[in-house]
């Protein structure tokens, strides 16, 4: 019976564990709240898949070197050994702190998603070869990196050495200029930052989903992503915009079908039903600057849905007016979710 568990799932106490018959079989090892230091390699030498759930690496570390078959491991706290694991596939860290990323990691062939959701780092030692050797390079397939910190060109140059990723999240640290635009691949990329120049948004020509949070933005800059021709979700977060005025124009957004804008400054926001041919659906959250939803947005003919979240009562006054306009022009379709201050759904 226990021979043929392919799923094991551990919670608090390892120890009885021992003694059954698991092992061979299992491929999956989810592991929770265990309580002290945790050796699982001799039991479980075959295993590709460890989960590790409210758990300190130093309790499961003991021996994690052997488990040389992984192809995911998700751990709590500090990165366990990385020699042994050139079959990874995707790595994911919880940790609270930022953690350094060796350089064995970015030259593992087989990893193709490396997910810090702490933040990570460049190792010292990695930069240090990248700025003195012009013709450094590393050699990875990676697919997607979560959040890796930017602090300067040659955090870039790094970068430039995982031509294949898709997905990117990037806290910038600095004021620098940036370019994303060799990311010839890159079809979701968030960037948080409170120090963004005009510069940076030489962005990526295929991206699909862009958000941004905490950083400051111009009419310019707005224009240039409403340029990209295959964007089809953008996210605003605590977003600052010059001058508190957003002026859309025809032409913009022209694969756009998500929106949101969650505790952005807007106060007026300008724009018609042509502005946005095929957006689906318009997420305000935390909008207290606001003083109206542009009623003609709620002419597009492809708009689903209209959600406000806590936002100022003009906002939601509006979002009922154009709800009242579009009923009494026969569209029952558009389906609108308005939450207050309160919590009531109206």
């Amino acid at each position: 019976m226990y021979q043929q568990h392919r799923h094991l799932s551990i919670n608090y106490n390892y120890n009885h564990i021992h003694s059954l018959p698991f092992g061979q079989q299992v491929r999956s090892l989810l592991c929770f709240d265990l309580q002290s230091p945790t050796s699982i390699s001799c039991s479980f030498k075959v295993v590709r898949v460890l989960e590790c759930f409210r758990i300190s690496s130093d309790h499961v570390v003991i021996g994690i070197e052997h488990l040389v078959h992984l192809r995911f491991l998700k751990i709590s706290g500090r990165l366990p050994p990385m020699e042994s694991f050139q079959r990874l596939e995707c790595l994911v860290v919880h940790s609270i702190d930022e953690i350094e990323i060796p350089n064995i990691l970015l030259n593992m062939l087989s990893l193709r998603h490396m997910h810090f959701l702490g933040g990570g780092y460049f190792s010292a030692s990695c930069l240090q070869q990248a700025t003195n050797n012009e013709s450094f390079q590393i050699n990875n397939n990676l697919e997607s990196i979560y959040v890796i910190r930017i602090s300067n060109e040659t955090d870039l140059k790094m970068l430039r050495c995982s031509p294949n990723l898709r997905r990117l999240k990037v806290s910038i640290r600095s004021s620098l200029n940036y370019y994303f635009d060799f990311l010839n691949q890159l079809e979701s990329l968030k960037l948080e930052s409170g120090a963004l120049s005009s510069s940076f948004f030489r962005l990526p020509l295929n991206l699909k989903q862009l958000t941004l949070a905490d950083a400051h933005i111009s009419p310019e800059q707005m224009e240039i992503i409403g340029k990209l021709e295959y964007l089809e979700v953008l996210k605003l977060q605590y977003v600052v915009f010059e001058g508190e005025q957003w002026d859309t124009s025809e032409g913009g957004f022209p694969q756009l079908k998500f929106l949101k804008l969650y505790g952005v400054n807007i106060a007026e926001w300008n724009a018609e039903c042509d502005h946005f041919p095929r957006l689906q659906q318009l997420v305000l959250e935390f909008c207290n600057c606001l003083k109206m939803i542009p009623p003609n947005l709620g002419d597009i003919p492809t708009l689903q849905k209209i959600v406000v979240y806590k936002c100022a009562e003009a906002i939601k006054d509006s979002a009922k007016k154009i709800q009242e306009e579009q009923q009494d022009n026969g569209n029952e379709e558009l389906e609108f979710i308005i939450v207050s201050a309160t919590n009531s759904r109206i």
